[in-house]
């Protein structure tokens, strides 16, 4: 008898799970959400979309292999392309930090992070970033994040004075 696999179709290895009401897609998200939270870390969950391909209209024929009515076609594709997005899932934007947990990294998804890395710069928008895959990895990147919030706390007391 075969058994039937339990995973996150988008995400290889990760099993989906549900804490506090919020639907994570893996455990070590979820892991990662507990740890902040522990340490008073303000952070938003899955909430802030990064643009990172403007759409564009491409001016050229494009004839491509398409799905219709359930059979395979080639056939001229669309000239608008839609824009292209980056949800990380765990940002601070005023503290200046994401954080992405990922298991597994993905050719996609490795050229979508050099994508909204280059974006970032192009912009001017300077964020540190962090690729935690083990909860030891998480736990390290939560305590970065203390530092950097004691030395904050500590600049704005001296600023006051």
């Amino acid at each position: 008898m075969r058994r039937k696999k339990k995973y996150n179709k988008k995400v290889r290895n990760a099993t989906a799970t549900t804490f506090n009401g919020i639907k994570f897609k893996s455990k070590l998200e979820k892991f990662t959400y507990q740890c902040l939270r522990v340490a008073g870390i303000p952070f938003q969950y899955e909430e802030v979309r990064f643009t990172i391909i403007d759409k564009f209209i491409y001016p050229g024929e494009c004839i491509e292999k398409k799905k219709s009515k359930g059979k395979n076609v080639f056939i001229k594709a669309s000239s608008n392309i839609s824009q292209a997005t980056y949800l990380p899932d765990f940002v601070n934007l005023e503290q200046g930090w994401i954080i992405e947990c990922k298991g597994l990294r993905t050719e996609a998804f490795n050229l979508r992070w050099k994508i909204f890395k280059n974006r970032l710069v192009k912009e001017k928008k300077i964020y540190d970033l962090y690729m935690p895959g083990t909860q030891k990895q998480i736990m390290e990147v939560v305590e970065r994040l203390k530092v950097k919030q004691t030395r904050k706390v500590k600049r704005n007391a001296t600023r006051n004075i």
